[in-house]
């Protein structure tokens, strides 16, 4: 039994056609049939079957399908890891990141880039939970900075700040002369919010339903920058993180601070627990704590 055989078992195994996996994996279908017949004679388990749907797993194929898939999983892990290992220096890190960590983290970077130069970046929006957790275990980014309290075994999660809420609001709207303002105060208001699946949304609504009133949810979007131009037009009101709204000035809008006590969140830095992280992505981390620790005294 070898790595092949497995790899072509799981495409089956997900194509549910040995047509199919045979043109994904560039080989003829029967040496593909030839490998599975081998595999099972291994094993001693019929681990596919046919039904009137196509192929279908067994009980034993069930088994054997998600341990294969764990073992590939850290297989390809691994060859990242090493090819890593050869480029220390010279190579690409890749973060997952929301929208509202861009300002600070760029400036994190523009120093690191000082003694890294020939580092190479790659930068991805991972929004979700579940987006998240695949992107870390699939090793698609070193780490992620996210607002989502992420809950799993494999994965380290670590806060490097908490912030409050603060409203949004154009200059010519009334309230923007206020010092402060209670989440009941806006409820005529229409709300600008992002959409369901976000963090944020949930951490606003969460704060409407602790206050015991709900909010006017009028337009709903999925990039703060939206939610920013909406605002800057006089369309609307919309509650943002602070550290957002202190990078992202307009001359046309106002910001206020939300007197509620439920009204924050946590913002963290995920990465994978077992996987081999190069020198310069600690070095990473390591900048990144000094300048938020810098910008919070």
């Amino acid at each position: 039994m070898d790595i092949r055989q497995l790899r072509y078992f799981v495409t089956i195994a997900e194509e549910k056609s040995y047509s199919k996996a045979a043109k994904s994996l560039h080989i003829s279908q029967p040496s593909l049939s030839n490998a599975i017949m081998k595999l099972e004679a291994e094993t001693k388990f019929q681990l596919l079957e046919r039904n009137t749907k196509g192929l279908a797993l067994t009980e034993a194929g069930q088994i054997f399908h998600m341990r294969s898939t764990e073992l590939l999983r850290k297989f390809d892990n691994m060859l990242k890891e090493l090819e890593e290992i050869r480029e220390v220096g010279n190579g690409t890190i890749s973060i997952g990141l929301i929208e509202s960590s861009k300002f600070w983290l760029f400036k994190v970077i523009k120093d690191f880039k000082k003694t890294f130069p020939t580092i190479h970046f790659q930068l991805k929006e991972i929004l979700g939970h579940q987006n998240v957790i695949e992107s870390l275990i699939n090793c698609d980014v070193h780490f992620t900075i996210t607002n989502q309290p992420v809950n799993n075994e494999e994965i380290n999660l670590i806060p490097i700040y908490s912030e409050k809420f603060v409203l949004l609001v154009n200059n010519h709207d009334p309230i923007s002369q206020q010092e402060k303002i209670a989440l009941n105060e806006i409820l005529t208001r229409d709300l600008i919010l992002s959409t369901s699946g976000f963090q944020t949304r949930k951490d606003i609504l969460d704060a409407f339903e602790q206050e015991g009133v709900k909010p006017n949810i009028y337009f709903e979007i999925e990039r703060l920058e939206t939610a920013c131009s909406i605002v800057e037009e006089g369309l609307g009101v919309t509650i943002l993180p602070e550290s957002y709204v202190r990078y992202a000035f307009s001359p046309h809008t106002t910001s206020i601070p939300i007197d509620s006590s439920f009204l924050s969140r946590t913002v963290y830095l995920a990465h994978l627990k077992d996987r081999y992280l190069p020198p310069a992505v600690h070095q990473l981390f390591a900048d990144i704590h000094q300048f938020i620790n810098y910008k919070n005294e």
